[in-house]
C-alpha cells in the first residue's frame, strides 16, 4: 500500500465548551454530569449542542430536502487534500469582506490551479474573536458582519474546479450579511460539504496538507460537530 508522509498534525479544531458562539436561534451549548466516580463505580457525562454549533461540518441535506444526510457520506468524503488561501489581512480591514473570482484567480498564478476533488480552506483569521461578539458581528439591525466567499466564487470552484468542499475559520461559509446562504444552498449538493468555525489555518501551507474530518455518522443528521485534522507533509 501507499504511504502518506507528513511532518505535522494540525488541530484546526475549536474545543467543545459553554464559551463557544451559537449562531442566533441555535439551541445553547449544554453539559451535564450524569455518574460519578465515588457514587457509581464510573465517572460519566452529557451534552447537547446544535448540529451546526462550533467546528462542524455541514451536508446536503441542511438545504434541501431529498439529498444526502451524514449517515451517507462516504469515507472518503471525511479524508481529502486541501488548499488555502490567505486573506487575514484584508478580513482584518473589512468585516463584510468577500473572496472574489479576482482573488481566487491571483491566488492560482501562484500556487496552481485547485485540484479536483479538494477541500478549499479559506484562512481569514476570523478565528480570533472566536470567543468576542465581534466573531458574529451583529450590527443595531441583528445584521451579521463577518467574511466568506462570494457566490461567483463559489461556483466557479464547483464548475470548473470540481472541489469537494469549502471550508472557513468563521461561522459561515458567505459572508455574514448574506441572510440568504447563498454559497451554502450552491455548494451542498451530493457528497459536497462545508467546514465551519475553524481554527489554527495560519499553520498550513498553501497547497499540500490533508484534512481528516471526523465527523460522527447520525443517522438523518444535517451536519455534526467534528474534530478536524490536518497532515501537513
Amino acid at each position: 500500500m501507499p504511504s502518506f508522509h507528513y511532518e505535522s498534525i494540525i488541530d484546526l479544531t475549536h474545543p467543545i465548551n459553554l464559551a463557544i458562539p451559537v449562531w442566533p436561534g441555535d439551541p445553547a451549548v449544554v453539559l451535564f454530569p450524569l455518574n460519578h466516580l465515588e457514587k457509581d463505580g464510573f465517572n460519566l457525562g452529557g451534552f447537547t449542542m446544535g448540529e451546526h454549533t462550533g467546528t462542524h461540518i455541514g451536508v446536503a441535506a441542511h438545504f434541501h430536502d431529498n439529498e444526502t444526510t451524514l449517515d451517507k457520506l462516504l469515507p472518503s468524503t471525511l479524508f481529502r487534500p486541501c488548499v488555502v488561501i490567505d486573506v487575514a489581512k484584508e478580513c482584518e480591514a473589512n468585516a463584510d469582506f468577500e473572496l472574489t473570482l479576482d482573488h481566487l484567480q491571483q491566488w492560482e498564478k501562484a500556487h496552481g490551479n485547485a485540484p479536483a476533488g479538494c477541500i478549499l480552506l479559506l484562512h481569514t483569521g476570523w478565528n480570533r474573536h472566536f470567543a468576542s461578539e465581534k466573531y458574529f458581528g451583529k450590527d443595531d439591525s441583528n445584521g451579521l458582519h463577518f467574511p466568506g466567499f462570494s457566490l461567483e466564487a463559489t461556483r466557479f470552484l464547483i464548475v470548473h474546479r470540481n472541489i469537494s468542499g469549502l471550508g472557513i475559520d468563521t461561522a459561515g461559509i458567505e459572508p455574514g450579511k448574506d441572510s440568504n446562504f447563498s454559497c451554502n444552498k450552491v455548494l451542498l449538493h451530493g457528497q459536497r460539504i462545508h467546514i465551519e468555525n475553524l481554527t489554527n489555518l495560519d499553520q498550513l501551507p498553501a497547497v499540500g496538507a490533508h484534512l481528516f474530518i471526523g465527523a460522527l455518522p447520525i443517522e438523518g443528521a444535517t451536519g455534526s460537530p467534528a474534530r478536524v485534522i490536518a497532515l501537513v507533509p
